[in-house]
C-alpha cells in the first residue's frame, strides 16, 4: 500500500513535536490559544497545534492513529483526499474549540481533530473498516463506533472529563462525516441508519453547545502542564 504522504505528515509532525519538547519557546508559539489566535490574530496556531503534542506517547497514538486510516484514505482516493480531509478536520476542531474557549484562559495541542477526521472518513468511506481499542481483544464496526464516539465526545465535553480536549475531538469528527458523504454517498447510503443516525447526533449536539455552552473550564499554566492534549 502506497502511503507516502500519510508518512511524510507523520514524520513532520513527529520533527517538529520533538523540537518543540527541546524548546519551550517553539511549543509556546505553536500552541493552540484563543486570546492569542482572536487578539493577536495569529491565525496559523487553528493548525500549527496540531504538529506539537505533550510527549511521546501522546504523539504516538495520534500517529498511529494517523497512518492506520490515512493510509487507507490515500491508497483508494489518493494523497489529496487524505490532506484535504486532514486540514480541514483539524480547521473544524481548531474552530470550534475558539468558539467554546473564546473569552476563556485556554491552551490546547495535538493532533487528534484531524485525526478524528480521517478516522471517521474511512469508517464510512472504506466499507467493513473496524476500530480496535487496546483493552478490547475484537474490533468494534467501524458504524458503531462513529455514533459512540460523537455521543462520548460530547459527554467527555460537557462534564469536562480528563484534561482531554473532546471538542476538538468532535469538530474533527464533524468534518470526517461530511466530507466522507461528499466523496461517496453511494456508501454512507448504504448504512444510512447508522450515518444518519450520526449526522442527527452530531447536529443536535452542536445546537446543544450553541444554546448552552456552559462554563467550560481551560487552563492555562506557565509551565503548560494544564495544557489539553487532543489525544
Amino acid at each position: 500500500m502506497n502511503a507516502t504522504v500519510t508518512l511524510t505528515i507523520c514524520i513532520i509532525t513527529g520533527v517538529i513535536t520533538q523540537i518543540a519538547l527541546m524548546k519551550p519557546e517553539v511549543l509556546r508559539r505553536l500552541l493552540f490559544v484563543p486570546d492569542a489566535i482572536l487578539k493577536g490574530q495569529q491565525w496559523d496556531r487553528l493548525f500549527s497545534s496540531a504538529l506539537i503534542h505533550a510527549d511521546w506517547m501522546h504523539a504516538g497514538f495520534n500517529l498511529f492513529a494517523l497512518y492506520s486510516f490515512g493510509s487507507s484514505i490515500e491508497y483508494l482516493y489518493g494523497w489529496k483526499s487524505l490532506v484535504v480531509i486532514y486540514v480541514f478536520a483539524v480547521a473544524g476542531g481548531s474552530l470550534l474549540s475558539l468558539y467554546l474557549h473564546r473569552n476563556q484562559s485556554y491552551a490546547a495541542l495535538g493532533a487528534s481533530g484531524g485525526v478524528s477526521g480521517v478516522i471517521f472518513a474511512t469508517i464510512f468511506l472504506v466499507p467493513g473498516t473496524g476500530v480496535s481499542l487496546f483493552f478490547i481483544p475484537i474490533a468494534i464496526p467501524g458504524n458503531i463506533f462513529a455514533l459512540l464516539y460523537l455521543l462520548g465526545s460530547f459527554y467527555g465535553l460537557r462534564k469536562k472529563k480528563g484534561n482531554i480536549g473532546h471538542d476538538a475531538h468532535f469538530g474533527g469528527a464533524i468534518v470526517g462525516l461530511v466530507f466522507a458523504f461528499l466523496i461517496r454517498p453511494s456508501f454512507c447510503f448504504e448504512d444510512p441508519l447508522f450515518f444518519f443516525g450520526s449526522a442527527f447526533a452530531a447536529v443536535a449536539c452542536l445546537v446543544i453547545l450553541y444554546l448552552d455552552p456552559q462554563n467550560l473550564s481551560g487552563k492555562l499554566l506557565p509551565d503548560l502542564k494544564g495544557s489539553n492534549r487532543r489525544n
